[in-house]
């Protein structure tokens, strides 16, 4: 079964954790980028905040011809 995670500053991302997903609170540029990484395989859906999103692009684009990880921004 396939999970939804969240990836963002932990400020932003701790409410979806009420609301049953899987948060990963991430405080530099690189922490997100592994984190995508080390959970790309598991998670059907990834969210990542905005920030995180434009400093981790090159990162996201490698997931961009799978079917799996949809990977979606979400305001901060």
């Amino acid at each position: 079964m396939y999970k939804i995670g969240v990836i963002g500053d932990k400020q932003s991302v701790q409410g979806f954790k009420a609301v049953g997903l899987d948060v990963f609170d991430c405080n530099t540029r690189e922490d997100a980028k592994n984190t995508l990484h080390k959970i790309a395989d598991d998670y059907a859906i990834i969210y990542v905040t905005e920030s995180f999103y434009d400093q981790i692009k090159e990162s996201i684009y490698e997931y961009n011809e799978e079917r799996l990880p949809a990977i979606i921004p979400i305001p901060g």
